[in-house]
């Protein structure tokens, strides 16, 4: 009895969490985003990793994305003006005994391009 009482609340809390990560995020219904993405950090007293993937949400297609081949913005992020929601960025803090790091990437939602954001180069807020 007891097993079954654990299972059935490990199961409600994922699906509780499911079922806010979709309401923030988009889903399949038109007008909705494409793509998602979600950004994870990993991290010991010596070294550390972010970990990200990017999903299709018309297929279900999940893919791990390979921050050392990603385009790195050089300037201003900006792009041609287009629907609210076709951008979304996430960032990820690591951190170590010795060091942290922070790392952020922009997402097209409606194409899944990906972009790393070199936050030394954008502009701040306020201006």
């Amino acid at each position: 009895m007891c097993r079954s009482v654990g299972y059935a609340v490990i199961v409600a809390s994922v699906l509780t969490a499911c079922g806010r990560g979709s309401s923030s995020s988009g889903g399949s219904a038109a007008g909705e985003k494409a793509f998602q993405l979600d950004c994870q950090g990993s991290a010991t007293n010596t070294s550390g990793q972010v970990y990200c993937v990017r999903t299709d949400t018309r297929s279900g297609d999940v893919l791990k994305i390979d921050m050392t081949k990603l385009p790195i913005s050089n300037g201003p992020t900006g792009a041609a003006a287009g629907p609210a929601g076709r951008y979304d960025t996430r960032c990820v803090a690591i951190n170590m005994a010795e060091r942290s790091d922070f790392a952020c990437i922009r997402l097209n939602t409606e194409s899944g391009e990906l972009m790393l954001v070199n936050l030394q180069k954008v502009d701040s807020l306020p201006r």
